[in-house]
């Protein structure tokens, strides 16, 4: 009985172990902190062979009297401050700030440390080329060197907050003309390239995600960087590189009312909003940018309570569109409004469009890039997500969703994909559809392409849409959120999450666990 009590606690601890392999193998997202703000970091020297254009911020430290740029970069060439630890810094170079960049030094050092010490989901043989691979979330680790031939493709499946992790056990190298990729909700925000050596990026290589190098990083020239290149203890040389730092955007907020916690009968609102820039770009350096909003009712019953914001401009004053002047966002409305701001660096906001029906509060974003100090224009997209129904017997029933993906930029999009958190059958990245009118592969500012998704719903449930797509090294994302009520009495609040994001990979392995324990506890009292 002893070598069955031995043996029970074996495959106990061998079960739960395996139970809970799936809690710690995700990607989770390492903070920059500090050196958030940064495009371009290094520990001892920033040299530029041939002039760069760099939207953030650029620190040294804790290097002194060698900020070497060529030419100067605050005649334009950084369109964020150059922060030094001491006056040597170039001419005209407001940010001298020892207490600062030293600050980003050390988050990039918590920084390198976490991701380097993530639990890799895919460990490959010594420097292993990513080039033609298409990857999901994790961490992948090589024990010697990346490289990156031809493309790497990242797949967020849907997910836009979904997180890669690359650990090189030395060093990361990309071939000319090289493409990383982003698909399906990925964002270069999101993307980690944790280099115990240097990192080497090939003669106009198209690049995303932040560089953590614990020594140097090299452009051998004519690269664009969607990302950041941050080196703790060498070097960074920058070669008519092109870094636009990476800005996360985050889906709108869920809606809210009375059908929230389980069941409403009400029709449902719902909003949409787009938001254009103009110009997109401004080559020549900081300039005035309006944007344009309009927002739309997609839904079948009036809102009232509608406004627009913006992240980064404000005031955002309503211009027209109330028809016939009773504050009510009708179906048949389009309300136009505008802000005016300085944009001094290439940044991306987010606009938020709210309207409210039948006690229910509806939410829409869009999202906009303007460049700075670049000759290209950055992308845009949008996706407008219509259930078939807005209200469901009690018991649920079939929906079908219809999603309409447009070009409101002007320049033509590549890698177009379009996906659903709660809804399978989209084709994700797409290869082909009706709406490609001259069959180029790309969408194009007079098309559009159109998906149908269909689902079963059993209980009131939101649900959102992704429509992603890219040009000149840059990736334009839009989400389109829906509301689907079903006529039932709401459910006891358990603490759990609701609409199908209960945490089983938690419940299913402590279940186990817990089973096993009183097995072998049941076992334990018989013997004695």
């Amino acid at each position: 009985m002893k070598i069955f009590n031995k043996v029970s606690v074996v495959v106990l601890t061998v079960a739960f172990t395996f139970g809970l392999a799936g809690l710690v193998r995700a990607a989770t997202t390492v903070s920059l902190g500090t050196a958030d703000s940064f495009a371009v970091l290094a520990g001892s020297a920033i040299t530029d062979t041939t002039p760069s254009v760099i939207s953030g911020d650029v620190g040294l430290s804790p290097a002194a009297g060698t900020f070497y740029l060529t030419p100067v970069l605050t005649t334009g060439e950084v369109t964020g401050t150059i922060y030094a630890v001491d006056a040597t810094g170039p001419a005209g170079a407001a940010g001298n700030n020892p207490v600062l960049v030293g600050a980003a030094q050390t988050s990039l050092t918590a920084a390198y440390t976490n991701a380097a010490g993530q639990t890799p989901t895919t460990t490959y043989g010594p420097i292993h080329d990513l080039g033609g691979a298409v990857l999901t979330p994790g961490v992948y680790n090589d024990p010697s060197s990346f490289a990156i031939t031809g493309t790497v493709t990242l797949d967020a499946g849907g997910d836009p907050n979904a997180v890669f992790i690359f650990q090189a056990g030395s060093t990361l190298t990309t071939a000319s003309a090289s493409h990383v990729t982003l698909i399906n909700g990925a964002q270069a925000c999101n993307v980690f390239w944790q280099v115990t050596s240097s990192a080497t990026l090939g003669t106009g290589s198209d690049f995303k995600g932040n560089i953590l190098a614990l020594q140097s990083i090299t452009d051998n020239g004519g690269s664009t960087v969607n990302g950041r290149l941050l080196a703790r203890n060498a070097a960074v040389t920058l070669n008519n590189t092109h870094v636009i730092k990476a800005t996360c955007v985050v889906p709108p907020p869920p809606p809210s009312g009375p059908g929230a916690g389980g069941g409403s009968f009400a029709v449902l609102p719902l909003i949409d909003i787009i938001k254009v820039p103009n110009p997109l770009a401004l080559p020549s350096g900081p300039g005035s940018v309006t944007y344009i909003y309009t927002a739309t009712n997609l839904s079948t019953v009036a809102m009232h309570g509608v406004w627009v914001k913006d992240n980064m401009c404000s005031p955002v004053t309503y211009v027209s569109g109330d028809t016939n002047h009773d504050s009510m966002l009708d179906v048949t409305e389009t309300w136009i409004y505008n802000c005016t701001k300085t944009v001094s660096q290439t940044q991306t906001n987010t606009a938020t469009a709210h309207g409210q029906a039948n006690g229910w509060d509806t939410y829409d974003t869009a999202n906009a890039t303007v460049v700075v100090g670049l000759p290209l224009t950055p992308p845009l997209i949008h996706l407008v997500k219509k259930p078939s129904v807005f209200v469901l017997p009690a018991g649920g029933g079939a929906v079908t969703y219809t999603y309409t993906v447009t070009n409101p930029g002007i320049v033509p999009l590549n890698n177009v994909s379009v996906t659903d958190n709660k809804c399978t059958g989209l084709p994700g990245l797409v290869l082909g559809n009706p709406g490609d009118l001259n069959h180029n592969g790309l969408l194009d500012s007079n098309e559009t392409w159109t998906f149908t998704c269909q689902t079963h719903l059993t209980q009131t449930t939101t649900n959102i849409g992704t429509a992603e797509g890219s040009a000149n090294g840059l990736t334009a994302i839009d989400f389109s959120p829906a509301t689907v009520a079903v006529t039932a009495p709401g459910l006891p609040n358990t603490g759990l999450p609701p609409e199908g994001n209960t945490p089983w990979n938690i419940i299913i392995p402590t279940g186990i666990f817990l089973a096993l324990f009183s097995f072998y506890l049941a076992r334990k009292e018989l013997t004695m």
